[in-house]
């Protein structure tokens, strides 16, 4: 695999040209690290006073806690940080077909507003994302998919490993499936997700191997962080309490990790989008790799039957006859002559 190809220059350019919405997204990811962070202080302390009386029920108590964040975050990422995403997404995409936005205007909104002019609602665009994703996983894995039954314990757990990087690895790839809605608006967003899934199929390879180096690529902010930020987040733990100086480490790797799904995740998903629009440019979903498709994956079949009802609307909206206007209804029936007579 060329370095070029992973189009890293091309994503630095985007990154630095959608700076706004990259200082959004790092913001909002921070936010939610100072509430997990005042989360965590409180039922910590809750479990330490608990701790006092029973210790292995305090320790319980945190543990359950600190799991809790998960779910805190799935809720943020579904209403807040896939929003985010979305309008990132966008953008980039109309950079990367017409070289800019338009003047004046604030990158976020505008994002806002054209994922609303294609999907309708963000709901819309998450349903279309998840079908997207599964559709990507079942035919990749039908490829490209280490065995488990390879024989020795060492070996077996490397090819989990493995494995696990490329489920990983495959998100870039959704996300540049999604940006096709942006850039071929002549199509319905299912049609759009069915011949982006199609088109990624029929040029796999280069694609999964760019995923994966980059989703290598994207931990680089994680590192840094981790660096950087462990001294100062352990004296501020330590100032807020001496409990919780032990807990640094947590709370850090905690916000390296929403760092790297800012700022990696964005670099990563816009080389992505990058590379998937130079791969696909110019083909057609051939009927083939439809067909294998169809056979993989039941959400290829879901992504099909939306497109498909999707045109079907829009050709009986079409073929509907625009109702009579009063100034083109027929002139009134006048009385004949004789029989007023």
């Amino acid at each position: 695999m060329k370095l070029d190809s992973l189009q890293l220059s091309r994503a630095l350019q985007l990154l630095l040209r959608t700076t706004p919405i990259l200082v959004i997204r790092l913001g909002a990811v921070i936010a939610f690290w100072v509430v997990a962070l005042i989360y965590l202080a409180v039922v910590g302390g809750v479990a330490w006073l608990v701790g006092q009386a029973i210790e292995i029920v305090g320790v319980i108590l945190f543990i359950i806690a600190l799991t809790g964040v998960i779910p805190l975050y799935q809720l943020a990422y579904r209403y807040v940080f896939f929003m985010l995403k979305a309008a990132h997404i966008a953008v980039i995409s109309e950079l990367l077909t017409n070289d800019n936005v338009p003047s004046g205007t604030n990158q976020l909104s505008w994002g806002k507003e054209r994922v609303k002019e294609r999907f309708g609602e963000v709901n819309v665009m998450f349903v279309v994302d998840e079908l997207v994703t599964g559709v990507v996983k079942a035919f990749t894995n039908s490829v490209y998919r280490f065995t488990a039954w390879i024989p020795g314990d060492s070996v077996r757990t490397l090819v989990q490993v493995v494995n696990r990087v490329i489920q990983f690895a495959m998100n870039y790839i959704d996300e540049a499936v999604m940006s096709r809605s942006f850039t071929q608006q002549e199509k319905n967003v299912w049609a759009n997700a069915r011949d982006g899934v199609t088109l990624y199929a029929m040029v796999w390879k280069p694609l999964l191997m760019n995923a994966i180096a980059l989703m290598i690529i994207s931990y680089i902010p994680f590192v840094v962080a981790l660096i950087l930020f462990s001294a100062p987040v352990g004296f501020l733990l330590a100032a807020i309490s001496p409990q919780l100086a032990g807990w640094a480490i947590i709370f850090t790797l905690i916000l390296s990790y929403l760092i790297k799904t800012a700022v990696g995740d964005s670099f990563a998903m816009a080389a992505m989008i990058a590379a998937y629009h130079r791969e696909t440019a110019g083909l057609q979903p051939n009927p083939e790799m439809t067909a294998k498709l169809d056979q993989v994956s039941d959400k290829f079949q879901e992504l099909a039957q939306r497109a498909q009802e999707q045109v079907g609307r829009f050709t009986e909206h079409k073929d509907t006859p625009a109702p009579t206007k009063p100034d083109d209804a027929p002139p009134p029936i006048q009385p004949d002559a004789d029989a007023t007579t």
